[in-house]
């Protein structure tokens, strides 16, 4: 029994090697679509006896492949748009979005090699579109594109707040302009008509003529005041300050935009997770209504995955409301119109690394967290504008208690010149002539002011004493921020890691499940289960990765660097400081 047995295994064998075949196909990709290569001869496996063999000749193109179609047996490329004329087997895509759409393209590429190879077609083409690709590409083609340096552009052009600071530049000028004018000459031209009574000229022995015409020029220079020379550099001070107050207010604005923005991706990657979760249901839904047409199953599942889809389509709308109203608030901080598309920046995103490399390869080494505390932070605009106000504060104090001994020295000149004289005592002899000259140096020492400077000092003081302490406050908030924002950046970085490796894991679940599903093996419910596992993983990487964004975002702000974002000699010049003290450590 056993030699018999074995003979018909043998001769089995023998059979087979009879009819096994080889196939030759050459094979044309583009780069997009290399990476689904090994994807689909997995398939064809399934499609092709166990000894039948398909040699692979594989070509990359990058350029021009359409002019390549017609030397290929097969051929897949990734085109927008379908082609007009097709040589040979063809498929083309215009994008993947999901891992459902993946698997649809990987199965009709090696249902059209396997027609190709094994039922001897002689051409045929297919073009596999996405039609919510599709519409996002209509979106974005007409709206504006904005990315982070746009941003900042709008933002000093449009933003009210903004405006209103830079504003206040020019008034702290034309207040230093003004404190310096009391250094500099007064001239006043004056002329005088004097018209007195008859009888006061008739007797005045040509001092006075009963009308008089005359005309004079005064100067009035003050030679020294220490109360005007601090209060010019008090002025500056305060410009100074001002300055470094609308720089922090622009740095305020921008990051409120920065943050708003990042929101934006978040919210626009949750609407797409959910379209994807839409897109599930809706695949589950059919197989369950083919189910129900074949009289293998009742209509539970189909009314559950009604259910589900109408609970998908309340989510999405909520979550496009979310993105109409950040779209809205980031409109209104710009002025400008809500429809405007935007860049989905994220790790990858050299805006957000350092050195090439994910910023929190260097932040988290423990010299780079003092740089930012011990020096960069020292350089925040908020620090600096409060540090001029203590010196201007300091420069008041000071001037305040010298104004109780210090003179003030002033000149004034004046010449008058009679140019008319007329009426009764016009006539009479003068013993001088008609042009009068006066200088005066006038020294103005305080003896008494009945205790106001005293009171000014004491305000000065507790004034002097109010700005330290806010300043220190400050200071430990920034440093307590910025520190805050290091754990985060840490523990955020760490999630995106866990979420990816779920994501993978629950991907792989759901796939599996799904064909179950499909064939009747497996119920509903641990379909739902993999699937709301797989859109939970989805999401967690997606907050993930923009709360790293904006932690690394407000390790800048609080830092004083924001506008490292778009300034790239500031981020040079920081990188190289970072890079020296991480050679260091």
């Amino acid at each position: 029994m056993a030699k018999k047995l074995l003979f018909i295994f043998l001769e089995f064998l023998f059979l087979n090697s009879l009819y096994a075949k080889d196939y030759n196909l050459n094979f044309l990709v583009d780069k997009e679509s290399e990476k689904y290569v090994d994807n689909i001869k997995e398939e064809l496996k399934h499609l092709f006896p166990s000894d039948d063999k398909i040699n692979f000749k594989i070509d990359v193109c990058k350029d021009s492949c359409e002019t390549k179609l017609k030397s290929y047996d097969f051929s897949l490329l990734q085109k927008p748009e379908k082609l007009k004329n097709s040589s040979n087997f063809l498929l083309t895509y215009n994008h993947i979005y999901s891992k459902y759409e993946e698997n649809k393209l990987i199965r009709a590429s090696a249902l059209l090699i396997f027609e190709y190879l094994k039922e001897n077609k002689k051409n045929k083409y297919l073009h596999l579109k996405n039609e919510f690709f599709e519409e996002k590409k209509q979106e974005i083609k007409s709206e504006n594109n904005i990315d982070l340096k746009d941003l900042f552009s709008l933002a000093k052009q449009n933003n009210l707040q903004i405006l209103q600071s830079l504003n206040s530049i020019k008034l702290s000028k034309l207040d230093v302009d003004e404190s310096k004018t009391n250094y500099k000459p007064q001239i006043d031209f004056y002329s005088n008509l004097i018209q007195i009574d008859g009888d006061r000229a008739k007797y005045s022995s040509g001092l006075y003529s009963e009308g008089t015409v005359d005309i004079g020029v005064k100067l009035t220079q003050l030679i020294y005041s220490d109360k005007v020379i601090k209060n010019i550099k008090i002025k500056e001070l305060l410009e100074k300050s001002n300055k470094n107050g609308v720089k922090a207010k622009i740095d305020e604005v921008f990051y409120s935009v920065v943050l708003t923005y990042l929101n934006i991706i978040k919210a626009s990657n949750h609407n797409d997770i959910m379209k994807i979760k839409q897109n599930f249901i809706k695949q589950n839904l059919s197989f369950a209504n083919q189910r129900v047409e074949i009289g293998v199953q009742d209509r539970s599942d189909v009314y559950r995955w009604e259910s589900e889809l109408a609970n998908v389509n309340i989510e999405l709308a909520n979550s496009i409301n979310e993105l109409d109203y950040l779209k809205i608030e980031l409109a209104n901080l710009l002025q400008i119109n809500k429809n405007f598309s935007f860049f989905n920046y994220g790790m990858e995103s050299k805006i957000f690394k350092l050195l090439n490399q994910d910023s929190i390869n260097f932040i988290s080494n423990e010299k780079v967290q003092e740089l930012f505390l011990d020096e960069i932070i020292y350089s925040h605009s908020a620090l600096k504008q409060l540090h001029d106000l203590i010196v201007a504060k300091n420069e008041e104090y000071k001037m305040n208690k010298a104004s109780r001994y210090l003179p003030t020295i002033a000149f004034e000149g004046n010449a008058k010149k009679i140019v008319d004289r007329y009426a009764q005592g016009s006539n009479t002899t003068r013993y001088w002539d008609n042009d009068e000259y006066q200088a005066v140096i006038n020294l103005t020492l305080p003896i008494y002011e009945g205790g106001l400077k005293s009171v000014n000092i004491e305000k000065n003081e507790v004034e002097l004493l109010n700005l330290k302490l806010q300043y220190n406050e400050i200071k430990n908030l920034i440093e307590k921020n910025v520190e805050q924002n290091y754990d985060s950046l840490k523990k955020s970085y760490e999630k995106i890691s866990f979420s990816k490796t779920a994501q993978e894991f629950a991907q792989k679940n759901f796939e599996l499940i799904q064909d179950r599903y499909k064939m009747g093996n497996e119920n509903i419910i641990s379909l739902l289960d993999a699937q709301n596992a797989y859109i939970v993983s989805k999401l967690n990487e997606n907050i993930s990765i923009i709360d790293y964004l904006i932690d690394l975002s407000s390790i800048y702000y609080f830092s004083g660097n924001i506008d490292i974002l778009i300034d790239m000699n500031k981020k040079d010049n920081l990188e190289k400081k970072i890079l020296k003290v991480a050679k260091e450590s």
